[in-house]
């Protein structure tokens, strides 16, 4: 059983690592000025990383919503217990592209100046 502090710990450094990621995958895969379309694709990988969801009804802490989705389609009670958790996982996809556009414009704004 994970104690608060561990799960705070792990939760935090599958956070570091999932921003260490997508600045690596930025540098590596984008051009220079980041594209809208560059920035629509970070920011889905972004979110499809970072969003968090619930395993279950009965459960207190939140996971990453990839890893749940994944997990209770294959090893839980099928694709029912995977609809709420993707619903999640959808949301941050979503936000995560707008956040992505609205950065690769903003900075492109700023580089014309």
């Amino acid at each position: 059983m994970l104690t608060i502090e561990s799960y705070l710990t792990a939760m935090t450094l599958y956070w570091v690592a999932a921003i260490i990621g997508l600045v690596l995958m930025r540098r590596l895969w984008f051009s220079v000025p980041l594209t809208p379309l560059g920035g629509a694709i970070l920011g889905l990988m972004g979110g499809l990383l970072l969003a968090p969801a619930f395993p279950g009804p009965e459960v207190s802490s939140m996971a990453p919503a990839l890893i749940i989705v994944v997990f209770n389609a294959l090893f839980g009670a099928g694709l029912e217990s995977a609809v709420a958790p993707a619903l999640w996982l959808l949301g941050g996809a979503v936000l995560g592209i707008f956040a992505g556009v609205a950065w690769a414009r903003r900075r492109a704004r700023r580089a014309s100046f």
